[in-house]
């Protein structure tokens, strides 16, 4: 972390990388670090190759995002990539990252491959735990603003406080932020408690096509392009609903597939006990964390089912 910190010091132009398909972590941390440049007097951008969630958008006001095709083309002194488990997950920002020599990655998933020229990785609960001690180690203030989106990304890593990765230092700096000023009911309310008609009827519709197999052990549930469509449904509105079906009494692997293209399905993947879900999503071009992962496939839908309830039970 000394290096990194010697870094920010002594650059002054900043480019911030979050990953496609963006969360509360990477949406949280990427802006927290944004504003604290600005505060440190430095010149940062943010962007992501994708859409923020809509409810997410209550905290766009702190900073502008950029998209891709946004973002102001530039030789940065530094790029850091915030919450990317591998380069690919940079999407077309990729192209920005790769041009660059001077890299820092910050950033939580086991299974990252350290891609930048200086890495801070540890398997914490959330990428903006690593932040918050960035900010600590460098004497940052710790601001409304920064508060909020430190919290928003602690929060929904660790499922507002109810996975596994929840741990007393996780919990110490949710406390010590929400002393800074964070606005937890705001934020609970538009990322849990707000839910519009498309996302409740999506609800239905993927209980519809929830399977179980091994028992009652996998539970896999899915997507298709064409529901989206018939129930005036986002991309955005899919996050939560691998939860369903891991929250059903003796489910060990929960396996949840969203269309994409005609044959190609994004895939999470959750656990609760003992299953390393990071390793069976590395056999889908994929990784993550032990009991939360991700992945891809590109299979009819009954091959893809198959093929993913097979891996799936080897892990059992």
């Amino acid at each position: 972390m000394q290096k990194i910190e010697k870094i920010i010091k002594n650059e002054k132009d900043f480019l911030i990388i979050g990953h496609i398909s963006p969360d509360g972590d990477t949406i949280g941390s990427g802006m927290a670090l944004l504003l604290a440049l600005q505060k440190l007097g430095k010149s940062a951008v943010f962007v992501i190759d994708g859409k923020i969630p809509e409810k997410m958008s209550f905290l766009m006001g702190y900073a502008k995002v950029y998209t891709f095709t946004e973002c102001p083309k530039r030789n940065y002194d530094c790029v850091i990539a915030v919450d990317v488990s591998d380069p690919e997950r940079m999407g077309k920002c990729k192209a920005i990252f790769d041009v660059h020599q001077n890299t820092i990655v910050i950033d939580h998933h086991g299974t990252n491959p350290a891609f930048g020229s200086y890495n801070y990785i540890r398997t914490v609960g959330a990428t903006g735990l690593l932040i918050y001690r960035l900010f600590k180690q460098m004497h940052i203030e710790l601001t409304k603003e920064i508060a909020n989106l430190l919290y928003l990304a602690i929060c929904t890593d660790t499922g507002n406080f109810s996975y596994s990765n929840t741990d007393a230092e996780i919990l110490y700096a949710a406390a010590e932020l929400r002393n800074a000023g964070a606005d937890i009911p705001l934020i609970i309310e538009n990322v849990y408690q707000i839910r519009s008609l498309g996302a409740t009827r999506l609800i239905g519709r993927s209980l519809e096509h929830l399977i179980l197999a091994e028992e009652g052990k996998i539970a896999l549930t899915y997507i298709l392009q064409e529901d989206f469509r018939e129930l005036f449904a986002l991309t955005e509105d899919t996050e939560e609903l691998i939860n369903y079906a891991r929250a059903i009494k003796g489910v060990e692997i929960a396996i949840f597939l969203r269309q994409s293209e005609e044959e190609e399905f994004k895939i999470s993947f959750r656990s609760k006990n003992y299953a390393d879900v990071a390793e069976l999503a590395s056999e889908f071009n994929g990784g993550g964390h032990k009991h939360a992962s991700g992945g891809k496939i590109h299979a009819p839908l009954k091959e893809a089912i198959s093929k993913l309830l097979k891996a799936a039970a080897k892990k059992l």
